[in-house]
C-alpha cells in the first residue's frame, strides 16, 4: 500500500536538459526521479535514480532488473517533469528540487508553470539551472541570503502588496502585473532579504551562488 504520509525528506526531479550545478547528497528520507532522458544525466553522474518516470521520446527506459520505472503514452497532457512531481506527491513529499529543466523556451515556460502548480497545491517547489534558482510564491513571504541578481515577476494579471527588504532597491506595498517586468535585476546584499506579497503569484528567480 503507498504511504500518503507527508514525507519530510526532498524529492529531486532530473530532467533532460543539461545543467552543471551538482545535486546534494541524498539524505535517509529522499527520493530521486529522472524524468526521461533526466536518467542519463544521472547515470553520467554515477547516480541511480528510485524511479524513472517518462514517454521515453529523450531517452532509453531502464532494462530488466534496472531500478524502477513506469511508461507514459508520448501522446499525454502532461510533461514528464510534471508527471514526475505528481508521483513525488503520491509518495507524501512536498518539497520538490527540479534540475535538468532549464534548456529549450518552451519546457522552460512549462516547468515555470509546473512551479505555479505546486505552489497552488500547496507545495514547495525548486526549479535550478541556467545559474538561477526559482520558485513560486503566493502570498506570505519567504526570506532567504542572495548575494547576485534577484527578479521577481507577476505570473498572475496582478500581484499586489509586494514588497522586497534587505535587498539592493526596496520595494514596499507594490502591484506588479504580467505585462510590465517592474521586478527584474535587483541585487543581493550578501544579507537575509525578504520578498512577499498579500495576494496574487510571484515568480522570484536568483542567482545560484
Amino acid at each position: 500500500m503507498m504511504d500518503m504520509m507527508d514525507k519530510n525528506g526532498i524529492c529531486y526531479i532530473v530532467g533532460a536538459a543539461p545543467f552543471d550545478e551538482p545535486l546534494p547528497p541524498l539524505g535517509a528520507e529522499d527520493f530521486l526521479i529522472a524524468a526521461d532522458g533526466g536518467r542519463k544525466t544521472l547515470l553520467a553522474r554515477g547516480l541511480t535514480p528510485h524511479l524513472t518516470v517518462g514517454d521515453f521520446d529523450s531517452g532509453e527506459a531502464p532494462t530488466e532488473g534496472e531500478e524502477p520505472y513506469i511508461r507514459f503514452p508520448v501522446e499525454k497532457d502532461d510533461t514528464d517533469t510534471a508527471l514526475a512531481v505528481k508521483e513525488g506527491m503520491r509518495r507524501g513529499y512536498r518539497y520538490f528540487m527540479l534540475y535538468g529543466g532549464v534548456g529549450d523556451i518552451d519546457h522552460t515556460l512549462a516547468n515555470v508553470q509546473t512551479l505555479h502548480r505546486m505552489a497552488k497545491e500547496g507545495l514547495h517547489g525548486y526549479l535550478v539551472g541556467g545559474g538561477y534558482v526559482c520558485t513560486v510564491l503566493m502570498e506570505g513571504s519567504m526570506r532567504f541570503c542572495p548575494k547576485g541578481r534577484v527578479s521577481v515577476f507577476s505570473l498572475t494579471d496582478e500581484s499586489v502588496g509586494v514588497f522586497e527588504r534587505g535587498l539592493a532597491y526596496a520595494l514596499e506595498d507594490a502591484r506588479l502585473t504580467n505585462d510590465t517586468p517592474l521586478g527584474v535585476s535587483n541585487h543581493g546584499k550578501g544579507e537575509p532579504a525578504e520578498i512577499g506579497l498579500s495576494c496574487g503569484a510571484l515568480l522570484i528567480a536568483w542567482q545560484a551562488e
